[in-house]
């Protein structure tokens, strides 16, 4: 899914145009008011913009896979939408460095890097330059759980260079921009971390995942499924079973889009010493300018205990089944066949087979005795697979 905002603007100050402005109190004090309020961020950066007479901003978050979300200016937003689609494989040379030359500070991309290197570098020449920015600036703030937030600026061609003036103007707030940033992570991860605990309050595992599948928080409910439920390297989420672990990531990579139908209803089979479970995997859907935890979705889990068939209301809540498909269902988790079922339900075998292939589809199963044995939260026949 896709974790960023766009922010509306006429254009911002060209370079020369920005260098008498002062860092107004009413700054800071906006500043301070957007860790807890992210959607004033996009106010942020059109304020940065203007002092350093940028023409372009935008504040990032990074993790290690790279670009984990965005807020970007409207000048901003084409060449950001290119680099999140296409250059996450990119290296930006000038994070390290910035880190290394101007920890507590802001710097430009020239007292980074020589000209020459800029001149050859591929972050400029496919993702800035072909979108008329020529220039950048900023600052990298490390956070605690090894992410870092960017504050990002950028000239249009032609308008001139960032320079040392400029960056010490920014360099009277970046403390403020610093501490709130942080603040924002940290109350980010706090509301993940209340996610899942309200779901332990009602007895159901569950976790949030971000940026690539990367577990952010989850409870004691969910981490007492392992060694079902694995936590990978680089604090991915995965599942032992590779069929289900197959699935489960490509509803989380496709979890933002509608464009084709997945399967976010996943079923693990039951153990010896364990009963069958179903995965379900939802959006997450928040207000576009907190990126600082950028939250992809939530994992509930739900036991499939009861021997009987499931209510036609449960299983069309689980699976997303509409009311025929679940009548359907439920007939094979009672043991019914393709034939008896048609009779049951006085549809023909054509439609009955239809509608089955259409539930097989839906949970994740390709047999109807499968679907039989995770619906019905039965152990595995002996020697199944």
């Amino acid at each position: 899914m896709r974790r960023h905002t766009r922010i509306p603007t006429d254009g911002v100050a060209t370079p020369r145009a920005g260098r008498a402005m002062n860092a107004p109190a009413e700054l800071i004090d906006l500043i301070y008011e957007a860790a807890a309020v992210p959607e004033l961020w996009p106010t942020v950066l059109l304020q940065l913009c203007g002092m350093a007479g940028a023409h372009a901003g935008a504040l990032t978050s990074m993790d290690a896979s790279g670009l984990a979300g965005y807020l970007a200016t409207d000048t901003y937003e084409a060449a950001y939408r290119d680099y999140w689609e296409h250059g996450n494989a990119v290296e930006n040379v000038r994070l390290g460095r910035s880190l290394r030359d101007y920890p507590m500070a802001f710097s430009s991309d020239l007292e980074l890097c020589s000209e020459a290197e800029l001149a050859t570098d591929p972050l400029y020449l496919r993702f800035l330059r072909p979108h008329g920015l020529e220039w950048t600036a900023g600052t990298v703030i490390p956070v605690p759980s090894g992410d870092m937030l960017v504050f990002d600026l950028a000239t249009r061609a032609g308008a001139g260079r960032f320079d040392r003036e400029a960056m010490a103007l920014l360099d009277r707030i970046r403390p403020h921009l610093a501490r709130a940033a942080l603040l924002s992570h940290r109350l980010g991860r706090r509301v993940a971390a209340n996610q899942a605990a309200a779901m332990q309050l009602v007895g159901l595992p569950s976790a949030v995942w971000g940026h690539a599948g990367r577990l952010l928080a989850a409870n004691d409910l969910f981490e007492a499924l392992a060694p079902r439920v694995q936590f990978a390297a680089f604090g991915r989420l995965a599942f032992t079973d590779p069929e289900v672990d197959r699935l489960a990531q490509a509803a989380m990579a496709s979890i933002g889009s509608e464009a084709e139908p997945m399967v976010r209803s996943i079923p693990i089979h039951a153990a010896p010493d364990a009963a069958a479970l179903v995965v379900h995997l939802l959006p997450v859907r928040r207000a576009g300018g907190d990126i600082f935890v950028a939250a992809e979705g939530v994992i509930v889990v739900t036991p499939v205990a009861a021997p009987a068939a499931p209510l036609t209301q449960v299983l069309m809540g689980l699976f997303d089944l509409t009311p025929a498909e679940a009548k359907v269902a439920r007939g094979i988790a009672s043991g019914l066949d393709v034939q008896h079922l048609a009779a049951t339900l006085a549809l023909s075998r054509e439609t009955v087979r239809s509608q089955l292939k259409a539930v097989l589809a839906k949970t994740g199963t390709r047999r109807q005795a499968e679907l039989g044995l995770m619906l019905s939260g039965a152990r595995p026949l002996p020697g199944a697979k």
